[in-house]
């Protein structure tokens, strides 16, 4: 989430909410509700526990004890610097793990102000909106240390086999970064203000406006504990779509670990089709844009997005396939996602020789996970396998479902981490 805004913006900010004043982390959950994550239903802004406490400097309060209230900064917010009719939020819900949503109504003038924000490439009068101070070297230093320790807070809490990864991605000096955003960053921003779908174009806009301000990527782990894969801290080059990320690293090498899954499963799975297509040194994203009837490197040559988003539904598919959806909600989102090539596309896709064989073999995996007791990762870990209710192994295949194809995802992610 950036940090700066034109000076312009937050003095009117400050005169339509004068109650910021009184508290600092205000500003910082102001610019939240202004700048932070949104439902992807509603466009609503999102208040997690994480936001909140991260706003009031409590965060070593959320992670190491049961005792943070969020509410409570929540009442006080709503009483001091808004109402009861502008700010009121929903409740969480535990159960699904979601943050509340804010429901939030700003004056006209300071929506129009927001929307004029987003599209700013900003000038000299830029600062920092939680405390006014003008933007500086110096001061961008001392804020990306404050990233930096908090993304250090997470290293006790990453498993063994991703803390060299974590410690290194951490360590990679600013300048690998700072060179190519001063060079790059005004064209893609420039790009990005292209993007038809409004609320996407908003993330990505966003996503840039935070990089100029933090110039570097740093990482945590999974929250649960559930993979080795680590992930973004802060809005960084890994958030931002294929293009744009592609844009603001001009000048850089670029490498790619192509169809790494699908080689990892038709190894460990023995599936000869899937060994033979890749030796051929086919692409697979090319073989089924082939299967639909559409000709793929024309499509990649004259409408690349059009293509990248054919081929974003076809690799969630492909993946949904390997870690266990199941057949009818695969063939119910691929008639979704591809519409427009006939109402039969998830039957299609899974009739494709290799889609096919891969489904026979993902189902003898889980049917062989079924009758075992425990799983072992690629790194011997070894994870019991229970129902889906926690209990001992079911002799119920989905009641299995879930907890096997953890274990699988498991047994693949040492090499996945390089996607």
């Amino acid at each position: 989430m950036r940090k700066t805004t034109s000076l312009q913006f937050r003095n009117l900010i400050k005169a339509n909410f004068p109650g910021l004043g009184k508290n600092l982390s205000y500003w910082k959950f102001m610019r939240h509700l202004l700048f932070g994550r949104r439902d992807k239903n509603t466009g609503r802004p999102m208040i997690s526990r994480h936001c909140v406490a991260k706003a009031e400097d409590k965060l070593n309060i959320l992670e190491n004890s049961n005792t943070y209230n969020a509410s409570k900064f929540l009442e006080k917010f709503q009483k001091d610097v808004m109402s009861e009719e502008t700010f009121s939020w929903s409740s969480w819900n535990f159960k699904d793990g979601e943050s509340r949503v804010a429901l939030v109504e700003f004056p006209q003038e300071v929506k129009d102000a927001i929307e004029s924000e987003n599209y700013k490439i900003m000038l000299e009068d830029r600062v920092y909106f939680d405390t006014g101070n003008k933007f500086s070297d110096k001061l961008q230093k001392v804020d990306r240390e404050l990233i930096k320790k908090e993304a250090y807070t997470y290293f006790n809490f990453t498993s063994p086999e991703a803390q060299d990864l974590l410690e290194y991605m951490n360590s990679v000096p600013v300048n690998s970064f700072s060179k190519v955003v001063a060079a790059n960053l005004d064209a893609t921003l420039i790009e990005a203000f292209k993007i038809e779908n409004p609320e996407k174009r908003r993330v990505q806009i966003e996503v840039l406006n935070t990089i100029r301000d933090e110039l570097q990527p740093f990482y945590k782990p999974s929250t649960k504990g559930n993979t080795v894969r680590i992930f973004p801290l802060n809005y960084s080059i890994p958030m931002l779509k294929k293009g744009l990320r592609k844009l603001i690293t001009k000048g850089w090498y670029e490498f790619d670990l192509a169809s790494s899954q699908l080689a990892i499963v038709g190894k460990i799975w023995e599936i000869p089709e899937v060994q033979a297509f890749l030796q051929s040194g086919k692409k697979i994203w090319l073989e089924l844009i082939n299967h639909f009837g559409i000709d793929a490197a024309d499509l990649k040559q004259t409408d690349e997005a059009k293509y990248e988003d054919i081929k974003s539904v076809l690799k969630d598919s492909l993946y949904s396939l390997i870690f266990g959806m199941t057949k009818n909600n695969l063939i119910a989102f691929l008639d979704e996602g591809l519409l427009p090539f006939g109402k039969d596309a998830g039957k299609k896709f899974l009739a494709h020789p290799l889609m096919a064989a891969l489904f026979k073999a993902r189902e003898a995996k889980l049917a062989e996970l079924n009758e075992a007791d425990t799983a072992s990762t690629i790194f011997g870990k070894i994870i019991e396998v229970t129902g889906a209710n926690g209990t001992k192994k079911s002799s119920k295949l989905c009641g299995i479902r879930t907890t096997a194809l953890k274990a699988i995802e498991k047994c693949w992610d040492g090499s996945g981490n390089c996607l």
